[in-house]
């Protein structure tokens, strides 16, 4: 049985179709990486995952168990195994590093000042940063604000870590850094993880399958080899980065 399991997802706002029957299911331990063009409902398949959002239908299964059909109750009991890294970092500008960090371990758990500042230095260190706890935001470089981002999941010692977009904005080397980071929070503390980006050199490096949303559906999903040699066009204009193939945008 698949860790997690999505099931024939339906989702529209308005008269506007978002999902359109999205199955997919990922395995523990697995990164599955999905890719797609602005606007095709990445976003908002993953909001889904963290109940964010209802489906119109369909189902999402997790370690067995309906997440659509929970109470909030359950739900938030259930959303302590997930860990959400937001695409802009999403840190509460007011608070300095170690107050972002915190934030989440005070809700959820009931460690003492002292565990909970102990946390703190070792998720920062995991991603390559130490002696900022006090720094706010505003003082943080988009890569920092990033990895802040990464440390703020980890600390909550999560199953599943669900990424959105982790490279955007970021030039090359730093896409590398976050990309080679994913990788060892993986290795490191064992986590399931789901990605959707747009970044196919960062999609290559850290993923284990590749699916590719297209109006509203998984139109193929593989390992980084199958999707590198795919037939379809569709896909193959995407990760070419070409404006000439099926897909027109003039």
């Amino acid at each position: 049985m698949a860790y997690i399991e999505i099931i024939n997802l339906y989702k529209s706002f308005g008269e506007r179709d978002v999902l359109r029957g999205v199955n997919l299911s990922i395995n523990r331990g697995e990164t599955v990486v999905i890719i797609g063009g602005s606007g095709t409902g990445k976003s908002v398949l993953m909001k889904h995952l963290v109940g964010l959002i209802r489906p119109d239908s369909g189902d999402i299964i997790v370690e067995g168990e309906s997440i659509v059909r929970m109470s909030k109750k359950e739900l938030l009991k259930k959303m302590k195994k997930f860990a959400y890294v937001f695409q802009g970092a999403a840190l509460f500008d007011s608070l300095n590093v170690r107050e972002n960090i915190a934030f989440g371990l005070r809700r959820f758990f009931n460690y003492s000042e002292d565990e909970i500042n102990q946390i703190i230095k070792n998720s920062l260190e995991s991603v390559g940063l130490s002696d900022i706890e006090e720094k706010m935001p505003s003082d943080l470089s988009g890569g920092m604000k990033k990895r802040v981002g990464l440390a703020r999941a980890i600390a909550l010692k999560p199953e599943i870590i669900l990424y959105d977009e982790p490279t955007t904005g970021l030039d090359p080397i730093m896409s590398d850094v976050i990309s080679k980071l994913i990788i060892k929070i993986k290795k490191d503390y064992k986590v399931t993880s789901l990605v959707i980006t747009h970044d196919m050199k960062s999609a290559f490096t850290i993923a284990d399958r590749i699916g590719m949303l297209y109006k509203g559906e998984i139109i193929e999903i593989g390992t980084v080899e199958e999707i590198r040699n795919t037939s379809n066009p569709i896909i193959k204009q995407f990760i070419e980065g070409s404006a000439e193939g099926p897909v027109k945008f003039l």
